[in-house]
């Protein structure tokens, strides 16, 4: 099933909201360590670990001087749910995230945005 964009949300527990212009979630990965050895012939080999990395959530908004970004820079983790308001019904994936980066950026006479890098921890649950 396809979606679009349109109407998804980035919620947190503190209740941070900003206009969100784009949002990608990168860098889900799963743990995989090499099983090479002397007696290894051809191709390297590979195991699968039992762990992941949730990835990390890139997400570009419209900038409000009036909210410190730095509030949120140093909070402390917290849930963070992403809603697939297209899908029928609407879908969600949420994990433990941190805001690790800000970076502001002011063109000329157009509007200023800001891209938010928020780290993600532990399990990621699909509601």
């Amino acid at each position: 099933m396809s979606t679009i964009g349109t109407g998804t949300t980035i919620t947190f527990q503190t209740g941070l909201y900003a206009e969100i212009l784009e949002l990608e979630w990168s860098g889900m990965t799963q743990a995989v360590y090499e099983t090479s050895n002397f007696g290894t012939t051809g191709g390297m080999t590979f195991a699968k670990g039992t762990i992941y990395d949730p990835g990390e959530i890139s997400v570009r908004y419209a900038f409000d001087p009036e909210i410190d970004p730095t509030t949120a820079l140093t909070a402390v983790a917290e849930t963070v749910t992403v809603t697939f308001a297209d899908a029928a019904p609407a879908s969600t994936l949420a994990a433990s995230g941190v805001l690790r980066e800000i970076s502001i950026s002011v063109p000329l006479e157009d509007r200023v945005t800001a891209n938010a890098v928020i780290k993600l921890s532990g399990n990621i649950t699909h509601g």
